[in-house]
């Protein structure tokens, strides 16, 4: 349920089977929703410098390309423990 996310700055929005990431990339945030377990919670995640983010069926990754880092979550099985 997205009833609560707040949507302004939004660039972009991501999703796999059981999740999404509505990202503002010119404030470096994100706001997730959906199964935590498949990443619908990035609380913990810094989306400072990304500049892409990918996902398969149940796991998100960003790419920070000037710093040469991949941050994951969601579920393992899934690499989001990369």
């Amino acid at each position: 349920d997205c009833s609560g996310v707040d949507f302004t700055g939004v660039t972009s929005i991501y999703s796999n089977d059981n999740a999404f990431v509505a990202w503002k990339k010119d404030l470096g945030q994100a706001v997730c929703w959906g199964v935590s377990s498949a990443g619908g919670d990035c609380s913990g995640v810094d989306f400072g410098g990304v500049t892409s983010i990918y996902s398969n069926n149940n796991a998100f990754v960003i790419w920070k390309k000037d710093l040469g880092q991949a941050v994951c979550w969601g579920d393992s099985s899934y690499g989001g423990d990369c």
